[in-house]
């Protein structure tokens, strides 16, 4: 119990990093992780490396592979891939599209097509069109919204404190 409150706190302080402290990339890989804490993976996802995959290029692979270096989820040590196109994708728990491959959000859902895999995104709308969690810059603030619907089509399980935490939640 301590280490959620611990985990709800940290939470909480990352949501209010100012972008101009931190910087949006930064401040996602660390939303990113956390999130990893908060979600519940179906029991085929629970063995073998914890994996977080990036379509796209940018900044965040960088940040990922930097906070998250020595971590783990559970027990599952955490390796970050990199992917260009969609039909490169594999296992993996979270994907993470770069706001420049959202346009290729159809072919995504279609290569995760009955895979547990968490997606989150960085554009207005995708939401709407099958991603788990959105991230949104609201005044100077970095925001997630997020949807228990989209997650539940690939057999994941937000807790009730990230659903909390989020800034909307449809």
């Amino acid at each position: 119990m301590k280490k959620i409150f611990t985990l709800i706190i940290l939470m909480g302080i990352c949501i209010q990093y100012s972008i101009a402290q931190t910087g949006i990339p930064k401040a996602q890989a660390m939303f990113v992780y956390n999130f990893s804490r908060l979600i519940e993976w179906p029991a085929t996802y629970k063995t073998g490396p914890f994996v977080i995959g990036v379509l796209g290029s940018g900044e965040i692979s960088g940040e990922l592979n930097t906070y998250t270096t020595g971590k783990k989820v559970g027990v599952q040590d955490i390796i970050v891939k990199q992917y260009k196109d969609p039909a490169e994708i594999d296992k993996c728990h979270i994907l993470f599209v770069t706001f420049a491959k959202s346009r290729t959000i159809g072919d995504i859902l279609n290569a995760l097509n009955n895979k547990s895999t968490l997606i989150i995104t960085e554009k207005n709308g995708l939401i709407e069109e099958g991603a788990a969690i959105n991230f949104v810059v609201v005044g100077d603030k970095l925001k997630f919204e997020i949807s228990q619907k989209n997650a539940e089509k690939y057999g994941i399980k937000f807790s009730a404190k990230l659903t909390e935490m989020a800034f909307k939640a449809y």
